[in-house]
Order: structure tokens, then C-alpha cells, then sequence
């Protein structure tokens, strides 16, 4: 969607942090890695679901015509009830069979496409997040780098430690450690890493960098291994900066889209990050985890929209539904619009946005998180207009009136 903002970008009120954007800097390679020859064909792509998605064939159907919007609406619904099995069968995740994949496919299932922001914004303190996924698997569909890695965490069988958090600052390594294994001395090329090492980082170890001296309390970056190659020493990390670094361009969602998804192969550790000012310190791994948490949960709600290309005239607009009580994973919206009937003269949007149980001031209900939408050439695409933390969606006279318009 496109056109005049909103003012639903309005800076967070007081009680909870300022928004702080990421550095869009990509990530530099050690030393070690530029010092040797280097080859940049890519064969065989990673499995990655906003890649995958619009690999997928357009779907049938037997609409009569783009008149009959009732009808397209209900097709898409029905299409994102269908899940994403056909995105998991698909030849791209055929090298995706390790240890631990199912972990790897929960987080690309219900954490593909969560902006760049604070769940504090959206569903209080982060303590009671955690504790929403551990005790119900009800997860935030936003998060920064501690918060995406901890609702990943957690989606394995993590308990989310006394704070909810896994942290990013200088004590985060040493605290993580401690709950299983840790090191802080490995080469930064993994192809130079000793078998045993290889072995002990499994999938669920987190890397962490932060600043230095008193700066790294509260200052620093935590990613999260998902998957090994099964061949070669390279790994597959989850990490807020990968719209940032991610080699490959996706229809899905514009590079630097500060949103999450399954990152490219990386062969090497970034010795620094944030322009410098994060060094690596380490990487932990804690014991006990890989049992999946059953019955995850979005905790959001969306509504469909289907707009007329040619003029921007409104054609039908759902009501507000819950993607909690639906069981409606953001990727499966997005693969409900891969190649959408009549998508070259017909442009339907699923508007997401927060779900609170307690709304205060601090943390309202309701609130734009992100918009899946196709295009006129049928991919499915996600978007986040970032301010403030919040997203700014536009045509706020078309999509906020609470009442359906069918």
C-alpha cells in the first residue's frame, strides 16, 4: 500500500524505551575470510520462506470475474486456513532435513515477517511475553534482536530465564553460559573450526556482540543458529540484520525491509557489528532445548482488504479477526496471496495489527504492526513503514473503521 501516511506513527508515550533504529550496515567478514579465494556462485539457495513462497504455482479457482469480491475474500481466507505445507515441500528446504529442523521450521513459520520493534509497544513488559509462549505458546509478532531470539528460544523449549530475555549486552554471553556451554575463543571462519567444536554449536547456540566497557550493559547484538549445512561449515542464522545482509533479493519483502526471516548461508563470524562499536564475545549454547512448544499461537488480529487497481476504490473490507483464534501465522497470510486471483487488477492487503490483553496507555490495543499484500505480477509481499517503532500504514479512512464493508 502506498500514499499518504497516517498519524499512527506517533513516538511511543512514556514508560517504555525509545525506539532505537538498527545500523544498516552490513556485516564485514574477518580478515581470514578475505585472505583466501573466495566462490560466489550459489548453487543451491538456502531454504528460506520469503524465497520459497513465490517459487509456489498460482492456485486455481473458479471465480467468475474480479466483480464477485465476497467471493475472492473467501477464497483467500480459505487459501490461508490451507497452511504452508506446499512452502516446506518444496525443493528448496530439500537440503533442510538436520538435527533439529522442526525447531527450524516453527521459528521461519511464526516468525517470518515480525518488524523491527519492541513487544513492549504492543503487548506490555517482557517478562509477561515470555511468559505468554511458555505457559500458552500465545508469541509476539514483533521483536528486536533479544526479543526475536528469546520468542525463538522459547518456541524450543526454553523457560525465558528470570527476565523473559536472552539479552544483548556484555552480561548476556557469561548468563547464557552459564544454563549450558559456552566459548569465547573460535575462529571466525567456520570452515577453520576443529570437528569437535562444529559439533558442540548446535542449532539454538546464540552469538552475541555488545560494546565495551560500561556502554555494553545495554548495548550489543544476540542471533540465533537455526540450521547447519549439511555439508559444508555454514550455518543459517535467525537475526534481525538479515534484510540488511541477505545477498539475494526477495519479491517478498525490499532489502532492508527491518524485518525478519531465515538468513543466507553464513561460512564466517563477523568480528564487529553496529560500524565497529559491537565486538563478537562469544556464542552459548544452553542445555535441554529442541522439544518444540505445541500449539503456537499469534497473538494478533488482521482484516482483508481488496482494492480496485485502476482508482483505489474499496471493494470489501473483513472485519477484525483474531489470528490467535484462527490459528493464522503471518507466513500463512503471505502464502494466501501468492498469485491471488485477478491480483493484475485487484489488490488485496491483509492489514496486521497488535492484539492486547491488557490494553494501557503505554501499550493500546490494536495497533499497525505490518501489511501482506500482492502485487500485479501475483507475489506476495510483506511491508513495514517504520516510526517510532510503529508502523505507519496508510489510507487510514480505508482500513480503521472498525465496521466490514462487504
Amino acid at each position: 500500500m502506498t500514499a499518504e501516511k497516517s498519524d499512527e506513527g506517533a513516538p511511543p508515550q512514556a514508560g517504555v524505551p525509545a525506539w532505537v533504529d538498527m545500523d544498516p550496515a552490513p556485516a564485514e567478514p574477518p580478515e581470514e575470510w578475505l585472505a583466501r579465494p573466495v566462490a560466489f556462485a550459489d548453487d543451491e539457495p538456502p531454504p528460506q520462506l520469503v524465497r520459497t513462497v513465490n517459487l509456489l504455482d498460482p492456485p486455481e479457482h473458479g471465480l467468475s470475474g474480479p466483480e464477485d469480491a465476497a467471493g475472492l475474500a473467501e477464497f483467500i481466507l480459505s487459501r490461508a486456513r490451507e497452511g504452508i505445507g506446499d512452502v516446506f515441500s518444496h525443493p528448496d528446504y530439500d537440503t533442510a532435513s538436520g538435527d533439529r529442523e522442526d525447531w527450524a521450521r516453527a521459528v521461519a513459520e511464526h516468525q517470518t515477517g515480525i518488524p523491527y520493534t519492541m513487544p513492549a509497544f504492543f503487548y506490555g513488559a517482557q517478562r509477561g511475553v515470555a511468559k505468554a509462549i511458555t505457559g500458552n505458546g500465545r508469541y509476539p509478532i514483533v521483536g528486536q534482536c533479544q526479543q526475536s531470539v528469546t520468542t525463538a528460544l522459547c518456541i524450543g523449549g526454553w523457560d525465558g530465564g528470570p527476565y523473559g530475555d536472552i539479552g544483548c549486552g556484555t552480561d548476556a554471553l557469561p548468563a547464557a553460559a552459564r544454563l549450558g556451554d559456552g566459548w569465547t575463543s573460535v575462529p571466525k571462519v567456520l570452515a577453520d573450526w576443529p570437528d569437535e567444536l562444529w559439533e558442540k554449536v548446535t542449532v539454538g547456540s546464540c552469538l552475541f556482540w555488545s560494546a565495551s566497557g560500561a556502554a555494553g550493559a545495554g548495548s550489543g547484538h544476540v542471533a540465533m543458529v537455526i540450521r547447519k549445512h549439511p555439508v559444508e561449515r555454514k550455518w543459517q542464522l535467525w537475526d534481525t540484520t538479515t534484510s540488511f545482509n541477505d545477498p539475494a533479493m526477495h519479491p517478498a519483502a525490499v532489502r532492508g525491509a527491518r524485518m525478519l526471516w531465515e538468513s543466507h548461508w553464513w561460512p564466517f563470524i563477523p568480528p564487529a557489528l553496529s560500524g565497529g562499536r559491537w565486538s563478537f564475545r562469544g556464542i552459548a549454547r544452553i542445555d535441554g532445548l529442541g522439544e518444540i512448544k505445541s500449539d503456537l499461537k499469534p497473538r494478533g488480529r488482521a482484516r482483508l482488504l481488496l482494492r480496485r487497481r485502476g482508482d483505489g476504490e474499496l471493494l470489501y473490507r473483513s472485519e477484525w479477526m483474531s489470528m490467535e483464534d484462527e490459528g493464522l501465522p503471518i507466513s500463512w497470510l503471505l502464502r494466501s496471496l501468492r498469485g491471488a486471483p485477478f491480483h493484475d487488477r485487484i489488490e488485496p492487503t491483509w492489514c496486521v495489527n497488535s492484539k492486547s490483553d491488557a490494553p494501557t496507555k503505554v501499550a493500546p490495543d490494536n495497533r499497525p504492526l505490518l501489511d501482506v499484500f500482492c502485487d500485479a505480477r501475483g507475489n506476495a509481499k510483506m511491508s513495514w513503514s517504520p516510526a517510532q517503532g510503529l508502523h505507519n500504514r496508510p489510507h487510514h479512512a480505508i482500513w480503521a473503521p472498525p465496521a466490514a464493508l462487504r
